[in-house]
């Protein structure tokens, strides 16, 4: 190095998953200078907004959501922008002190305002998002850029109950999943078979374009293994490959025996999407070294995988001898793709899911848009019915809990940190009504269980006035109202102790651990009790009736027989005749 000379910058740019550059490869030092996030311009300087607010708002975006992933960063551009067309047409903003709790009130005042092409309103996420961006932007700004801003008083939940009215995503049926889980297994075994045909016929090579393993020893030998695109087939002294390749069936039947096209791929991803209950866009990011061994285990390996919104690694565990689990896919794909990796580019050189682009020389990797797209293909060449890639993970969970019936292990299965999270993906009419079948059998082996002790004398009375020594007969205790306890001594009751009279007894079927049956003759006791208690109001005392017994009247009408259905209730009235006075009360 020459004295005297300059050294050369040093990059400072900190490494991370965007993509985002500055245009032309000339850095600037303004925050509003234009940066290019993967295909989509990043352009502040094209905003409508005043300078001072341009740059605030450029240095508070870059600082704040610049480490997001790309994908990430585009959804955010999209919400400045609609803040933009806002501060357009309103015309609300000269400078940075117009920016204060005013503002906010008519930008969500605004957003309300909008609506769709067909007339219909935004949706309460499509209007909390953009707004909920600004906010985090101002916050920042009020955080790390002190002065910048005046204190702002930010409305209190503008856009209540957002996700309330979103309708969740249609369950795919156990049936309907194990449908798309065959057609997978077909397509990749047929995948598998034309591989190994391949193989062979490449093994028994020599020489010449005549067979299949000549083609694609030739393609080895002097096309880097990949199959030309249709300009370099069209070279002079190509003619005799150009007739071989069409003879075998063109590009379309040949490049899966040397590498996966993107139709290739989508069986794998739906299975190993199937097996793990993963989201779609972590499973379709999953990268080579997605499998980890188990020391204690020899014939498991586990899966892992990152997910964006937690720190969390995500992950399950298969058995490697399965041909159809994830372990053995993965394996599979490496050694699929490859010759591929040395042609991707670098940032995509430790995907799993690479494949080449028709009719290029180019390699990429598996998308949510691409994946998307080729379902549709899929479901029509197996016939069937429609799905979306978002429907696969509740309705794995939710298969996985019909079947357990274990929430715990749904969690461990879903990687959820809180079991609460677990519940919302398992819920469903489905669900729901195999709980109701579940309890019934447990209320009925309970009810049996205690059925099985004869039923009280209706008849027998109590002497609450004897002291608390004298031993109560377990099971032949009658209260007030003609409803038995099995042990009111026992101090069970809130508020009790043992030994002493429980302070429920003269209403047990107030008591906590009271246990009503559905039975036209104890519904009968209790429309009894009630209109004992209601005629009890006029000839009490009002203190004594809100004390001792109004409480009991409103659990007996708002909690119990609210319960029952009205056919229940008519099939008991005829029985209130039947029964015995019930004393009087004071």
């Amino acid at each position: 190095m020459t004295v005297g000379a300059r050294r050369a910058r040093m990059a400072r740019v900190l490494p991370g998953k965007t993509s985002a550059a500055a245009v032309d490869g000339v850095p600037s030092t303004r925050p509003d200078a234009p940066r290019l996030v993967r295909k989509t311009l990043v352009d502040f300087t094209v905003l409508h907004m005043p300078e001072d607010v341009r740059l605030a708002l450029a240095e508070a975006f870059w600082s704040h959501y610049g480490i997001q992933s790309a994908d990430t960063i585009k959804a955010y551009w999209i919400h400045v922008n609609t803040f933009d067309r806002f501060v357009r047409e309103s015309e609300a903003i000269k400078g940075l002190a117009d920016v204060n709790r005013v503002m906010l009130v008519r930008y969500i005042e605004w957003l309300h305002a909008q609506c769709r092409r067909d007339g219909q309103p935004w949706s309460k996420p499509r209007r909390s998002a953009p707004y909920t961006c600004l906010r985090r932007l101002l916050q920042w700004l009020a955080r790390c850029r002190p002065g910048a801003i005046s204190g702002i008083d930010y409305p209190f939940s503008p856009f209540p109950w957002r996700d309330r009215d979103n309708q969740p995503h249609a369950k795919i049926t156990a049936h309907h999943l194990r449908s798309i889980l065959d057609a997978c297994e077909q397509d990749i075994t047929q995948l598998r078979s034309m591989r190994e045909a391949a193989q062979a016929s490449l093994a028994a090579a020599h020489g010449g374009l005549d067979t299949l393993g000549g083609l694609l020893q030739h393609i080895d030998r002097h096309c880097d293994g990949i199959v030309p695109t249709v300009l370099e087939r069209l070279q002079p002294g190509q003619h005799k490959f150009y007739a071989a390749l069409a003879r075998f069936g063109g590009m379309r039947e040949l490049e899966p025996c040397l590498y996966p096209r993107s139709e290739s791929l989508l069986p794998y991803f739906l299975t190993i999407l199937i097996h793990t209950a993963g989201n779609p866009e972590p499973i379709v990011n999953l990268q080579r070294d997605c499998l980890q061994l188990l020391p204690l285990l020899d014939d498991r390996q586990t899966l892992v995988w990152r997910k964006g919104r937690t720190p969390h690694m995500q992950r399950r565990t298969f058995s490697i001898a399965a041909e159809f689990e994830p372990p053995t896919l993965v394996r599979e794909l490496l050694e699929w793709n490859e010759r591929l990796q040395a042609l991707a580019p670098p940032a995509l050189r430790a995907r799993l899911f690479l494949f080449k682009t028709k009719g290029h020389r180019a390699v990429t990797v598996l998308s949510a848009s691409i994946v998307k797209r080729a379902v549709k293909t899929f479901c029509a060449q197996h016939a069937l019915p429609a799905f979306s890639l978002a429907s696969i993970r509740p309705s794995v969970l939710s298969a996985f809990y019909r079947t357990s019936g274990d929430l715990r292990q749904v969690r461990t299965v879903a990687n959820h940190v809180h079991i609460s999270t677990t519940v919302r993906y398992v819920e469903s009419p489905e669900v729901q009504a195999q709980n109701r079948i579940r309890v019934a059998a447990l209320q009925t082996a309970f009810v049996g269980h205690f059925g099985q002790h004869p039923a009280p004398d209706s008849a027998a009375e109590l002497v609450v006035t004897q002291p608390a020594s004298v031993a109560l007969q377990p099971a032949q205790t009658v209260s007030l109202f003609g409803f038995g306890c099995k042990d009111p001594l026992a101090g069970t009751a809130p508020g009790t102790r043992s030994g002493e009279l429980c302070m429920n007894f003269m209403g047990c079927f107030t008591c906590p651990n009271a246990i009503i049956t559905p039975e036209p003759a104890i519904l009968a006791r209790l429309l009894q009790a009630r209109d004992h208690l209601r005629a009890a109001a006029t000839t009490l005392h009002p203190a004594r009736w809100h004390a001792l017994y109004e409480p009991q009247l409103l659990i007996l009408e708002e909690d119990i027989l609210s319960r029952f259905a009205a056919r229940e209730v008519a099939a008991a009235e005829p029985l209130l005749t039947q029964l015995p006075p019930l004393p009087e009360l004071r």
